[in-house]
């Protein structure tokens, strides 16, 4: 992890612990909260948090409940969430934290990463509804590869997510999805590897932070999870954004196979200022990819926060 940076806990109103990581910069550009994605640590974007320093921005993140070294749902590593608004609810309690905890001047940025740029569209959809506004009020948002619906056939999608919601409700939202399971080998397969990043140290450093430390793997969703996604995704789709007067920057991965491109495209139609950009070369993992489109994206990320910021 770089250099200067301090990972902490922030008790949440239930108790339970939401693991943090807090990196300061004398002269910051920016402070920048990072969302992560689905079964992601703060482990993964341990170089992209030391690029982003070097870049200027003072620096908070943060594992979601249920994942990496924050507090568990269920018993062993399945992802699982009863309900997206509590994610919605800790980052509420994030915001207010980390505006405390990196003092200054600088003005705020955001930038969800997949599950993280879902939650984040979310987040600001209801910050702009309320009256009142606590903690970090952001000048603009990033979103990398965001979670706006699942890449694949429409028939299947109603079939699973239908067959989820009637799990959930039956009792067995905290039993592992068809074809889900734990972490293991299959996680470090090639075929995952495809989906996520063309570099393949970036795919590997993943597997040797969880050898060294266990408890950060997340294995695969719950009927929970996918119940409560199916969810999220249709109040997302409900939401209108005419009032949201941020600008938002959107990076699309042309080699998108897990997330869908078309449905980020359509929220992009429905934001008032967003610029949207296609990395032909890259996947799902944009700013986990090689070095000449981990290099594009964050031109491009430095780029939008001049523009951006005041």
């Amino acid at each position: 992890m770089p250099e200067g940076g301090t990972v902490t806990t922030l008790p949440l109103r239930d108790g339970v612990p939401l693991r943090m990581f807090l990196l300061p910069h004398e002269d910051a550009r920016a402070r920048l909260l990072l969302l992560n994605g689905r079964a992601d640590f703060l482990e993964k974007w341990a170089r992209l948090f030391a690029e982003l320093h070097a870049a200027g921005f003072a620096l908070a993140a943060f594992d979601w409940r249920g994942q990496g070294g924050s507090g568990r749902l269920v018993p062993g590593d399945a992802g699982h969430i009863d309900s997206f608004d509590t994610w919605l609810a800790d980052l509420d309690e994030v915001a207010s934290f980390v505006d405390e905890a990196l003092p200054g001047t600088a003005p705020w940025l955001m930038l969800g990463h997949s599950m993280g740029g879902h939650l984040l569209m979310r987040w600001l959809a209801a910050r702009q509804a309320s009256a009142r506004l606590p903690g970090l009020s952001p000048w603009g948002a990033i979103l990398t590869a965001p979670f706006v619906d699942f890449a694949i056939p429409s028939p299947l999608r109603q079939l699973l997510l239908g067959l989820a919601r009637w799990e959930a409700a039956h009792g067995k939202g905290a039993a592992f999805a068809p074809g889900q399971g734990p972490w293991g080998p299959h996680r470090e397969a090639p075929a995952r590897m495809a989906i996520l990043t063309s570099d393949r140290a970036q795919f590997e450093d993943e597997g040797r932070w969880i050898a060294a430390e266990p408890r950060l793997a997340t294995g695969g969703v719950t009927w929970g999870w996918l119940a409560a996604a199916a969810e999220s995704l249709d109040k997302l789709r409900s939401t209108s954004f005419a009032a949201l007067d941020i600008p938002v920057l959107m990076l699309l991965a042309g080699r998108e196979r897990l997330v869908s491109n078309p449905a980020a495209l359509g929220l992009a139609r429905r934001l008032p200022r967003v610029e949207v950009e296609l990395l032909k070369d890259a996947a799902h993992e944009i700013l986990r990819e090689a070095d000449p489109m981990r290099a594009e994206a964050l031109s491009r990320i430095e780029r939008f926060a001049a523009t951006a910021l005041p």
